[in-house]
């Protein structure tokens, strides 16, 4: 009622053309207050808040991890998502992800079970274990639940290094070849 008294009188509802107005500006306070909301949002205090919540209340959902490393697979600024990887356990070879790199060089890897990839196991590899696959990450949730079918595919692109970090290095600038 505070905006709507003054405004009932410069804009008249009463014919076509002022129905239309008072539509198109609230469409136009919608998209402000969107707008304004988004920056809120980038604030570091709405961040903070965000990251608080997603710690104490999401985390506990279970799956969320995995969702949000899903997410984190088809967004590319992501830089903290899950990591397709071939896996040499013993005699026996797994795909899975590279959940997080530990301090001391090993890799907490997710294995998923067929057919269905949101549940499997973790397990903490030295890293001779664990080679990294040059795949999406869909590419081994679509192999999961096809029974591992297209196995020869994927291992076919195993790459000696993790490839976030190759794309570092080509972001810099380093030359892999020594000069002579």
């Amino acid at each position: 009622m505070i905006i709507a008294e003054p405004m009932a009188a410069w804009i008249p509802v009463d014919t076509v053309g002022g129905v239309a107005l008072a539509n198109l500006l609230a469409i136009l306070a919608v998209i402000f207050l969107s707008f304004f909301a988004g920056l809120i949002a980038r604030n570091a205090l709405a961040t903070a808040m965000v990251k608080g919540l997603e710690s104490k209340v999401l985390m506990k959902i279970p799956g969320y991890t995995l969702i949000k490393g899903i997410k984190g697979g088809f967004d590319s600024s992501e830089t903290n998502h899950f990591k397709p990887v071939s896996l040499s356990l013993g005699t026996a070879e797994r795909l899975g992800f590279e959940i997080q790199k530990l301090t001391d060089g090993r890799s907490m890897v997710f294995i998923p079970s067929v057919p269905n990839a949101l549940s499997g196991i973790t397990q903490i590899l030295p890293p001779d274990q664990v080679t990294y696959l040059d795949v999406p990450f869909t590419s081994i949730m679509e192999f999961v639940e096809k029974y591992g079918h297209g196995a020869e595919e994927l291992l076919a692109r195993k790459v000696t290094e993790d490839p976030a970090l190759a794309q570092l290095k080509d972001d810099a600038g380093e030359d892999e070849t020594p000069d002579e």
